[in-house]
């Protein structure tokens, strides 16, 4: 990936693969496209099992993994909404945190590190 990256930051839009010629891009699902079952499903073991749910920069309104934060509060799983606007899920979570991602997101990070090193 960060060949891909540095060739965007080079300015190539749409870095073409050296192999076939098609456009690479992350492992992300954009609008209109399908979810691989296979992740869902790997998606949706991982949402039951949690102890804590992060939902970070999306509306919660998009399906089906719009479906997954509600599993995991049903099987006990505390939950946390970072996100610029309201979501369908604000008052059932635990947390909800209203301020730019790249201003909260290094502080999840640097206190999660700090949890798993406990």
């Amino acid at each position: 990936m960060q060949e891909q990256l540095d060739r965007v930051r080079a300015g190539d839009p749409d870095p073409a693969c050296r192999e076939c010629g098609g456009i690479q891009k992350s492992a992300t699902v954009a609008f209109g496209e399908g979810i691989d079952p296979q992740v869902f499903r790997k998606a949706g073991e991982a949402a039951a099992d949690c102890d804590l749910f992060l939902a970070i920069g999306t509306s919660l309104t998009v399906q089906p993994a719009a479906l997954l934060l509600p599993v995991a509060q049903r099987l006990g799983a505390r939950s946390v909404i970072v996100n610029a606007y309201p979501t369908p899920f604000d008052d059932r979570a635990d947390a909800v945190i209203r301020r730019p991602i790249g201003e909260v997101l290094p502080d999840i990070v640097a206190r999660a590190g700090c949890l798993s090193q406990r």
